[in-house]
């Protein structure tokens, strides 16, 4: 049998792309696959045997920086080099688009497989997962506007390592209610965002001065304020020294890990310690 070809996913895909990952009950939605292709359409990929779809990946550029997620393979075409050949795509994907340093968050088991492709381990994250209650008063954080965009982009690039306007605006018009920043008259202190639907929440990014871990919190509160009682799901990288204490002030439970790799210069670290919760394993 001949080995997989690639080719560019397309709105076309997104459906079966859907099922395709509801196999491994990651949750996603249609809106997150569409979320993925318009921040970089020529990024994500399909693979094919015999003409059959059988595995996705996506990538996301932030200038030099880039993220790879949302990698599977169907069971049936596992061992079948399919894998490969997609991240082979997507890899020359971000070196022709002028990327240093790609970044993903590895499945601990699967480990082993990027490090054939050169990449390097990081650290770990914790997946946290649980019923939460309401938060209290609502604080200071209320939600952000598209003025607030470019100082929360300022802010955010020193701890996520580059900048990400086209993510930071896509999630403002997506989730207005529950995108809340802190900032005061020496600017912002920190932001939080929620993909929030039917009484569950994927909290994501939420940076805040890690010397100040009193604004994550107050951030955090007023976010549940609005979401009232839900099942809530956030990644949290290790070097962020306030995270088992949140989770256990919370009551969430620790789903699984993930180590952090990259591919190509060490660099655009950012300061992980101030990052509460990531965007998504897919998109940093």
């Amino acid at each position: 049998m001949a080995g997989a070809d690639v080719r560019v996913l397309t709105k076309r895909d997104v459906t079966w792309a859907v099922r395709l990952t509801d196999l491994e009950n990651w949750g996603y939605t249609r809106a997150d696959l569409e979320r993925l292709l318009a921040l970089e359409p020529l990024g994500c990929f399909v693979a094919r045997l015999a003409g059959k779809r059988v595995g996705i990946t996506c990538s996301t550029t932030y200038d030099k920086l880039a993220f790879i997620g949302a990698v599977i393979v169907h069971p049936d075409a596992r061992g079948k080099h399919v894998g490969e050949a997609l991240m082979t795509a997507t890899l020359d994907y971000l070196d022709r688009s002028g990327v240093e340093t790609a970044r993903l968050n590895a499945y601990l088991h699967v480990v082993p497989f990027y490090e054939t492709l050169g990449f390097r381990g990081e650290y770990e994250n914790v997946r946290y997962h649980g019923k939460v209650a309401a938060g209290g008063a609502l604080g200071s954080a209320r939600p952000a506007t598209p003025d607030d965009l470019p100082t929360i982009a300022h802010f955010d690039s020193f701890y996520f390592g580059a900048r990400r306007d086209r993510l930071l605006a896509r999630l403002l018009a997506e989730f207005p209610r529950t995108f809340l920043v802190a900032r005061d008259e020496g600017g912002v202190r920190g932001y939080i965002v929620a993909n929030a639907d039917g009484g569950s929440a994927e909290v994501g990014p939420w940076v805040a001065n890690p010397t100040m871990p009193e604004v994550a919190g107050d951030l955090l509160h007023a976010l549940l304020a609005r979401l009232g009682p839900a099942q809530l799901g956030l990644t949290c990288p290790g070097p962020n020294e306030h995270h088992a204490r949140m989770a256990v002030e919370l009551r969430l439970e620790t789903a699984f890990r993930t180590l952090r790799m990259y591919r190509g210069r060490d660099a655009y670290h950012g300061l992980p310690g101030g990052i509460f919760a990531l965007a998504g394993l897919e998109k940093g």
